[in-house]
């Protein structure tokens, strides 16, 4: 009997056919699918922590923006580059995801290597140093220019842990797009200025919170009424009190200018010298600078630092209070709680004048308290934001300051209820708190700046987007001759149950 015209062949031949149509089709049609995702941007997000997919926040804030405003993304990397970099690739996503939900929002890439003339106006709006690491979100004439970098959260040992890109660009969007700017001044004439314009970071992050910052000599200008914010940054000398010529009296357009509910930072250090003026009125807020002398406090903490002369300082949460509630959302974060540092910090002492009063609160520690003082009619209560570690030891005038205890407060906010307001003072211990280092080095700095701008303006664009974390799994961490076994198993289990499969059909069929 001829082979080629048994039953058998016709058989195994239709079957193998059969096969190998099956295969070749599937094959074409994962070409197909795939050709027509990389033109159309399709994919599924399968990520436990949904992280190409806007969160439903995110959307909330983004459907209240101007859609009559055109806004660009603008990579500075091409899109392909992009989609072949872990990390990137993330951005790109989100990008996408926006793009195609808002037709007002337009993403496009730009080769700065061979045209760096495309971005050369944002260079100069910006006052940031572009480069292929640079996302630009533009509107208009505003923008606002981030590096890959700044949109990922880092953990203790410079790993990144989480993705803050869906927070820094719906915040630049609605930054951009947002019809009246609300206004933060900034003082001049007290020797500040130099070290505010050094310090990028406070006033990068002002600007992406959508303040028009402007400066003013409170000596010789009155404050705009509709300025929510008042910032001193590092001064040098002394503010004026009082004064025969009533308009270079500084504290009391400052005092006139809290009474109207509104807002004032403070950021000193340990070279900044006596003020007697400016600490006066800070004490009856609730803040004074502690000092040996006249000394200013260093606090050195090489328990806690990420430097090893311990002036780099990570600072403890205070979890309770209005503190707590304007970090809420870092702390609770079990997992990854993120860093924050005070390079070469200061702290803050409390004045006589306030009664201290231990939080009551569930979960309150040991060292969490809040302030309280009335005086005239007024009520004020001061909050820890954050506290050096125990360990901590205080410096001044070349030696350990002998009787000062820690913990040190290194931040603290005071609100002062009016009405159906409220005014707020907050003062931090370190002006490198704020600098570029500290807010876009994937430490919590950036973040604590934002939320408390925003609780302490009223400020309406988002801040409190949370970060999404990347969970680790078991794949990604083996080594290669488990990868390679784990190739082996998955190649060979297959094979065998279809081998056996046909061993099977065909004795069934032999024998029926």
């Amino acid at each position: 009997m001829n082979i080629l015209h048994s039953k058998k062949f016709r058989y195994g031949s239709l079957s193998l056919s059969l096969t190998i149509v099956l295969i070749a089709a599937v094959i074409l049609f994962n070409a197909i699918i795939g050709a027509l995702a990389r033109r159309y941007g399709w994919y599924s997000d399968m990520t436990p922590q949904r992280l190409y997919t806007l969160s439903d926040e995110a959307k909330t804030y983004l459907d209240t923006m101007d859609t009559d405003k055109e806004v660009e993304i603008i990579f500075c990397t091409p899109a392909d580059t992009m989609e072949a970099t872990a990390g990137a690739r993330d951005v790109l996503e989100t990008a996408r995801d926006i793009e195609r939900r808002y037709p007002n929002v337009k993403r496009r890439h730009v080769d700065i290597l061979t045209n760096p003339t495309a971005v050369a106006a944002y260079k100069a709006k910006s006052r940031e140093n572009i480069t292929s690491q640079s996302v630009i979100v533009a509107s208009g004439t505003e923008c606002r220019v981030y590096t890959l970098g700044a949109l990922f959260s880092y953990g203790s040992s410079s790993e990144i842990v989480g993705y803050n890109g869906e927070q820094r660009l719906v915040s630049a969007i609605l930054a951009v797009t947002q019809d009246e700017k609300p206004l933060a001044c900034v003082t001049t004439g007290h020797g500040e200025a130099e070290g505010l314009l050094q310090n990028t970071g406070l006033l990068a992050t002002m600007e992406e919170m959508g303040f028009d910052v402007q400066n003013i000599d409170l000596k010789h200008e009155e404050i705009p009424e509709k300025c929510r914010l008042i910032v001193i940054f590092d001064p040098q000398t002394d503010f004026l009190s009082r004064s025969t010529v009533q308009d270079i009296a500084e504290i009391p357009k400052l005092d006139a200018f809290l009474q109207k509910s509104k807002s004032l930072m403070v950021f000193f250090d340990n070279e900044t010298p006596k003020l007697q003026n400016l600490e006066d009125f800070l004490s009856k807020w609730g803040i004074a600078i502690s000092r040996d002398g006249d000394a200013a406090y260093l606090i050195e903490d090489k328990a806690h630092s990420f430097t090893a002369n311990g002036y780099t300082n990570v600072a403890e949460y205070v979890t309770t209070g209005l503190g707590g509630s304007m970090t809420e959302k870092l702390w609770k974060n079990i997992s990854y709680p993120k860093s924050v540092v005070f390079p070469y910090v200061s702290a803050i002492a409390t004045p006589d004048s306030y009664e201290k009063l231990h939080e009551d609160e569930e979960g309150a520690a040991e060292n969490d308290y809040r302030y309280y003082y009335f005086k005239n009619g007024i009520t004020r209560y001061a909050y820890d934001v954050f506290l050096s570690s125990g360990d901590a030891t205080a410096m001044a005038n070349g030696r350990a300051v002998t009787g000062a205890d820690s913990p040190y407060v290194y931040m603290r906010v005071t609100t002062e209820p009016q009405d159906e307001s409220a005014a707020y003072v907050l003062a931090c211990a370190s002006t490198d708190f704020a600098s570029a280092a500290a807010t876009e080095g994937g430490y919590g700095n950036h973040a604590v700046l934002s939320y408390a701008f925003a609780v302490m303006s009223r400020e309406v664009v988002p801040v409190s987007l949370d970060t999404k974390y990347y969970t680790a799994t078991e794949i990604s961490s083996i080594t290669s001759r488990a990868a390679n076994q784990y190739t082996v198993v998955f190649a060979v289990i297959p094979a065998a149950v279809i081998f056996i499969a046909g061993i099977y059909v065909m004795v069934r069929r032999k024998y029926r």
